[in-house]
C-alpha cells in the first residue's frame, strides 16, 4: 500500500469538503470550470503534508481539514493560470481547463479558486492569533509564488541562468506551497516555534527535491502515467537544472542543437529526443536526480530530528514518495 491509499480517508474527506465548496450553480459554465481540474485527480500532497504535520507535533489531524483544502484550493489557481502562460494542453490526463472552457473562463476560475481558498478558512478551529499567522503565511506564500513564475518566465528569455538562480526560482514558485503546508499544519498542531520552523524547513527541502524530480520526469517519464507530454519544458524553453547543467558542458555543435529546440513550441519528438540524449550523455540527468536525493536526504534529517512516532515513518516515506514517483 503506497502513501495515499493509506491516507484514503482523509484525502476523501478533503475532496468532499472541496466538493461542498464548488458546488454548482449559476453562472454553470464558471463552477465547472472551477470544479474541472480539482476535482480531475491529483495527489493532495500539500494538503495531506498539512494533516500529518498537525499530527507529528501532537494535534488531530481533523482540524487541519480547512487549511488543507485552502492549500488545494491555491494550488489548483496556479496550476490553472500557469497552464496558461505555457500553453498546456494536458494535465492530470485530461484537457486543460483553458483548452476546454476557453482561455478566459479558465482566468477568472483560476480567480475564483483563489477567493475560495480564503473562504475555506473560516472554517477553521483556532484561536485568532493562529487563524491570522495562517492568512499570513499562505498570503506570503502566493507572493512568493507568483515572484517565482515571473522568474521562470524571464529565464526563458535569457540563454545564461544559474544553478543558484534556478534553486531561488523553484524555492518560490513551488516549495513555498509545501513549506507553507507543513508550517501552517504545525501551527494548527500546537507545535512550539523550534518545531513550526523545523517542519517548514521541511517542506522546503520536500518541495526542492519534489519540483526538481517533476522536472526529470518532464524528460525521463511515461507520458501515460505523468499525464502531461513528454519534453513540455524543452517546448516551453524552460530552463531547468538539467538544462542549465548541460549548457555550460557541451560542445558548440550540441549547444546549437540544444538551443535550437529550447522553446520551439511545435518540436518534434525526434528533436526532443536528441536534446534529451545530450542531456544524457553529459551527466545532466543523473546530476539532476542526484541534486533531488540530496534535497530529500536533507527533509529526511530534520523530520529524523522529531522523537520517534507512526506519523514520522510517514513523513520519511513522503518524502521517498515524491522522489520516486512516476507522476
Amino acid at each position: 500500500m503506497d502513501l495515499i491509499e493509506r491516507f484514503a480517508d482523509r484525502i476523501e474527506e478533503v475532496n468532499r469538503q472541496i466538493d461542498k465548496l464548488l458546488r454548482v450553480r449559476e453562472p454553470e459554465n464558471l463552477y465547472l470550470a472551477a470544479r474541472h481540474l480539482v476535482l480531475a485527480g491529483g495527489k493532495r500532497l500539500r494538503p495531506l503534508l498539512s494533516m500529518l504535520s498537525t499530527e507529528i507535533v501532537g494535534g488531530e489531524w481533523k482540524r487541519a481539514i480547512p487549511f488543507s483544502v485552502a492549500l488545494e484550493l491555491m494550488h489548483n489557481f496556479t496550476l490553472i493560470h500557469d497552464d496558461i502562460m505555457d500553453k498546456a494542453s494536458m494535465r492530470r490526463g485530461i484537457e486543460t481547463v483553458h483548452v476546454k472552457f476557453g482561455e478566459s473562463t479558465a482566468i477568472i476560475a483560476g480567480d475564483f479558486l483563489f477567493a475560495k481558498s480564503y473562504e475555506a478558512l473560516h472554517d477553521l478551529d483556532v484561536e485568532l492569533m493562529h487563524f491570522k499567522r495562517l492568512n499570513e503565511i499562505l498570503t506570503r506564500c502566493i507572493e512568493e509564488i507568483c515572484e517565482g513564475q515571473e522568474m521562470d518566465m524571464d529565464f526563458e528569455k535569457r540563454e545564461r541562468v544559474s544553478e543558484e538562480e534556478y534553486i531561488e526560482m523553484i524555492n518560490k514558485k513551488t516549495a513555498a506551497l509545501f513549506s507553507c503546508s507543513a508550517e501552517g499544519g504545525a501551527i494548527i498542531g500546537g507545535g512550539s516555534e523550534e518545531e513550526i520552523k523545523r517542519l517548514a524547513e521541511y517542506g522546503r527541502f520536500l518541495g526542492l527535491a519534489f519540483q526538481i524530480w517533476d522536472d526529470y520526469l518532464d524528460l525521463k517519464g511515461e507520458e501515460r502515467e505523468f499525464g502531461k507530454r513528454i519534453g513540455n519544458d524543452i517546448r516551453e524553453g524552460k530552463k531547468t537544472l538539467m538544462i542549465i547543467h548541460a549548457l555550460s558542458r557541451v560542445d558548440e555543435d550540441e549547444k546549437r542543437i540544444i538551443l535550437s529546440v529550447l522553446g520551439k513550441s511545435d518540436a518534434s519528438d525526434e528533436e526532443v529526443r536528441k536534446v534529451i540524449d545530450i542531456l544524457d550523455s553529459v551527466g545532466s540527468l543523473k546530476y539532476s536526480k542526484e541534486k533531488a536525493l540530496e534535497f530529500s536526504r536533507k527533509a529526511k534529517e530534520l523530520i529524523r530530528s522529531f522523537p520517534e512516532s507512526e506519523t514520522r515513518r510517514y513523513m520519511e516515506e513522503f518524502v521517498d514518495y515524491c522522489v520516486i514517483r512516476k507522476r
